[in-house]
């Protein structure tokens, strides 16, 4: 007897194929029978679901819910937009391996806006807290440089010392020897930003030994957009590892016209033989934090550095002449709004973009900028609109383009209802469906599904993930492509999308017509 049974669906298989029509039968995690099945009333449960499209769940190849999946399990803003499988520790922010000093900055964090507490120190404590707080999704985890060197050396900018250079050794190592996926760096945040190629070469090399994957923020994405390509297609190369460069973008109108040079450079390292590919989200704005926007020698030895420096009337001064040669543009502070701060008095500026501050305070919008920064301790989110339309369309139709939200699980309410987040928290699997293949018919449906499911599973090794195919666990999403609509916007992203009938995780229905049934059905996925 199927414990599920989906009749007359319109399967889009993961494969890039056409679709076609069949019945699926599911006992217990796998998918056991597709085609014309027989004997219907011999089910548990029967969804006759004739016009809708059913595919692989979707796998979220840049996600952040390292944190947030423990604070809330349920993970809604995830399944409800289809994600099954989330990669997570993306831009070299792993929650795990930590230590001092970085660990007592993540509590500050954490432990203030969220009440989490942070009680594990090593990679295999962390997986172990994920397995007891009974995971809604499927998850699989990179080890974040940017979190061990923070916890080897905090936040200085120099070499590593051998210590410091064999500390890193054993957490990665143990990382990966606890099933981790790959490496992953954010070369644009502190402390990695201070790091030399030669250290993620080495990193990178041992993570390849043991046949992970390499994803990475690059070093920048605007003024120096292509330098910053060399260096992460010239490390990869060095340590003959597989790259996956993050939300592949084009960051400042000056430097949209530099998409064709940068495939170019990606096209070459490719014809190489090394295997390189990209993720992207389907918005024209970036989510980060407003420190990241300070030049580098602003951000060296954490939080407490930086506010000193702000607060030194010459220092900061020298950092302002900076920030006006780094975004010489006159409207700026217009386009960078301010998502989530950390403290309650600056609440009410969430939503608000810098140049509203500044006139709100009476001050230059660089100011008030610094100024909230000193004032929040640093813990400032910021949304930028900074990219472009046609840029964005080029980068989804690249063939080795997946898609990834580049965001941590939310939801409407509960403690993960905070700041004013990017809507790609809620809305990045149906908006690509939504605007680029139903409304503007860029994509063939088949083939961005393919880019959801089969391509990223592919990428990372997950086994028996991202196809319909008898044999496969059964993580599944129903929708109708026609009414499929990502509903949360800039001014209200608390909303979840439309359209998506069925959300199924490892045989378990979690999703049923917009009501959320059940959680727990997740497993952490391990690399083997």
């Amino acid at each position: 007897m199927y414990d599920l049974l989906i009749t007359q669906a319109t399967i889009i298989d993961g494969t890039g194929g056409k679709p076609y029509t069949a019945d699926l039968g599911v006992i217990d995690d796998q998918i056991v029978k597709i085609g014309a099945i027989k004997g219907r009333q011999e089910a548990k449960k029967i969804y006759p679901v004739t016009g809708l499209v059913l595919t692989p769940g979707f796998v979220d190849i840049h996600g952040h819910s390292d944190y947030s999946l423990l604070i809330d399990h349920r993970a809604e803003s995830k399944i409800r937009q289809g994600i099954t499988t989330e990669i997570v520790g993306n831009c070299g922010y792993s929650a795990a391996p930590i230590d001092e000093p970085l660990l007592s900055e993540r509590k500050k964090e954490y432990e203030t806006i969220y009440g989490l507490c942070l009680k594990w120190r090593t990679f295999s404590e962390y997986l172990q807290k994920v397995k007891n707080s009974s995971p809604s999704l499927n998850y699989a985890f990179l080890v974040g440089y940017n979190t061990i060197r923070a916890s080897a050396m905090g936040f200085a900018n120099r070499y590593p010392s051998q210590d410091e250079t064999a500390k890193m050794e054993f957490l990665v190592k143990e990382a990966l020897e606890c099933g981790a996926f790959g490496l992953s760096v954010g070369l644009a945040y502190a402390p990695a930003c201070f790091a030399h190629k030669e250290e993620i070469i080495h990193l990178a090399h041992l993570t390849a030994q043991r046949g992970g994957v390499l994803t990475s923020h690059i070093r920048n994405e605007g003024n120096s957009l292509l330098q910053a390509l060399e260096e992460i297609l010239f490390i990869a190369s060095s340590a003959n590892i597989p790259l996956q460069i993050s939300h592949f973008k084009t960051e400042g109108k000056a430097n949209w016209r530099k998409l064709p040079h940068a495939f170019d450079m990606i096209e070459t390292a490719r014809e190489k033989e090394l295997e390189v590919t990209l993720d992207r989200y389907p918005y024209l704005a970036s989510q980060t934090s407003l420190q990241a926007l300070l030049p580098l020698c602003a951000q060296e030895g954490g939080p407490e550095c930086i506010i000193q420096r702000l607060e030194n009337s010459s220092t900061r001064k020298s950092i302002i002449n900076q920030l006006k040669i780094d975004h010489p543009e006159e409207n700026f502070w217009h386009t960078v709004s301010i998502s989530l701060t950390a403290g309650e008095k600056s609440k009410d500026f969430q939503g608000l973009t810098i140049f509203e501050l500044a006139d709100l305070k009476k001050k230059k919008p660089v100011e008030a900028a610094l100024d909230l920064l000193v004032q929040e301790k640093t813990q400032v989110e910021i949304i930028h609109f900074c990219m472009s339309e046609e840029n964005l369309t080029s980068i989804l139709q690249c063939p080795y383009t997946m898609i990834g939200s580049d965001s941590s699980s939310r939801s409407i309410k509960g403690p993960l209802r905070i700041g004013n987040p990017h809507p790609r928290a809620f809305g990045t699997f149906p908006k690509v469906i939504q605007t680029f293949s139903s409304e503007k018919q860029i994509l063939p449906l088949p083939e961005i599904i393919k880019k959801m499911t089969s391509l990223p599973a592919k990428k990372f090794g997950l086994k028996k993930r991202g196809l319909i195919k008898e044999g496969m666990y059964a993580d599944l999403v129903l929708f109708d492509p026609q009414k499929i609509t990502a509903t949360a916007t800039y001014q209200n992203p608390f909303q979840y999308p439309s359209g998506i009938h069925l959300v199924i995780i490892n045989g378990k229905v979690c999703i049923e017509e917009g009501h959320y049934r059940q959680s727990g059905q997740g497993k952490i996925l391990y690399k083997k």
